[in-house]
């Protein structure tokens, strides 16, 4: 994912709307992305993190191998403490 602000973001969203192109914005909680398929048929990303992500980030850091184990053993229960359950 290419990371932007949200002006940035913004913008390319209007260029590419204004030119016809498909995209889609999905909120995940941590940040927002905008995901648009290019000419060359890639998929392109440009993201704006949550004003606290740094925060979320590094409280994950240190869960991150009690987290694995829970995923692994079936406990899928997300870990994003930004967006609800």
């Amino acid at each position: 994912a290419f990371a932007c602000d949200a002006a940035t973001q913004q913008g390319i969203q209007q260029r590419l709307e204004a030119n016809g192109y498909a995209l889609r914005v999905t909120d995940h909680g941590y940040c927002v992305s905008l995901y648009v398929t290019d000419p060359n048929n890639l998929r392109l990303e440009f993201t704006v993190d949550h004003p606290e992500a740094e925060r979320s980030n590094a409280e994950q850091l240190t869960q991150a191998h009690t987290t694995l184990r829970r995923w692994l053993a079936g406990d899928h229960t997300p870990n994003n403490d930004f967006r609800p359950h």
